[in-house]
């Protein structure tokens, strides 16, 4: 989240992954709002994709990144920490909106479903391009202007050498005392590893070869594109609400060609064996990273349970 001053996000898009072997912070597949809360977790991102040519496929590196209800979780008891701490110096109705409302539309950093470009029939013939569901974006938010702010943030006129009211502050205000206590999600270095081997495979013969045919089955269908990613710019409607139908034609191509070509098969093939060959030369400092990631969820449980 971003500091107080330049407003927080409630981010919806920590595309994240499959949980290590000791977390329990799983999606809960179903459940839908609980009293008063607005979040229908049934909303959420499964986490492995449930239909197309993605469906079911997992990466290596993926029980290192944050899943997506991991982040919710880690929100969720920040949020806690920081109402908590705001109401010591008598700001009741300190209220952020509540997170998980506006999930991204794959579980993880790996974003299976689109890592390859759209790979989902159905999903190309009613969205095209478009992510389904006309998923909103995740409102900005920031503290109320004057004291709020000024014990939130730590600073401000109201807060007189280190206090509000007779009150002592914590230094970086309620804000900082959080990030304290909590702790924050780094996931620095498997991001590393999740990108860098998407990079490198692209440049496998193997994969190359299947997107040279992926192309030559889409200028059958009357479309010129030498690659996945470029396939979008051949139309014009991304920004509009919804898709044309010029729009759908081409992603429906699109997701027929990568199926005529196994170019789905052929790329995860090849990542798959990248990453695992990553991950075995990173291997002790990713179980570090992940090691103090779960501590951090540990104590945002136990934030939540109070």
């Amino acid at each position: 989240m971003r500091g107080a001053a330049a407003g927080v996000v409630l981010l919806a898009a920590v595309l994240v992954s499959g949980c290590s072997a000791g977390q329990s912070q799983e999606l809960k597949a179903g459940s839908g709002p609980a009293g008063g809360s607005k979040v229908d977790e049934r909303a959420w991102p499964a986490r492995t994709p449930v239909s197309g040519l993605t469906k079911g496929m997992v990466l290596p590196i993926e029980g290192y990144l944050i899943s997506y209800p991991e982040t919710v979780a880690w929100q969720r008891a920040q949020q806690s920490l920081w109402k908590r701490c705001m109401q010591r110096y008598g700001f009741t109705s300190f209220d952020p909106p509540e997170p998980g409302m506006f999930p991204p539309p794959g579980y993880d950093d790996a974003n299976m479903a689109r890592r390859y470009g759209i790979s989902d029939s159905k999903e190309a013939a009613r969205y095209g391009y478009h992510l389904p569901g006309g998923m909103g974006e995740p409102p900005v938010w920031e503290p109320g202007e004057g004291a709020e702010r000024a014990v939130f943030s730590g600073s401000g006129v109201q807060v007189r050498s280190g206090s509000y009211k007779g009150e002592k502050v914590p230094e970086n205000g309620c804000q900082g005392e959080v990030k304290g206590k909590l702790g924050r999600i780094s996931y620095a270095l498997a991001s590393k590893v999740e990108f860098a081997s998407l990079e490198e495979s692209r440049n496998v013969p193997a994969v190359r070869s299947a997107v040279a045919v992926w192309s030559s089955c889409m200028k059958s269908h009357g479309y010129r594109a030498e690659h996945p990613y470029k396939a979008p710019d051949l139309i014009s409607t991304l920004g509009s609400e919804n898709p044309s139908a010029a729009e759908t034609a081409l992603a429906v191509a699109d997701v027929g060609c990568k199926k005529t070509s196994r170019l789905v098969d052929v790329w995860f093939g090849a990542e798959e064996k990248i990453q695992k060959r990553r991950i075995e030369e990173n291997q002790l400092a990713l179980d570090e990273e992940r090691k103090k990631n779960d501590a951090v969820l540990k104590t945002a449980s136990r934030a939540n349970d109070y």
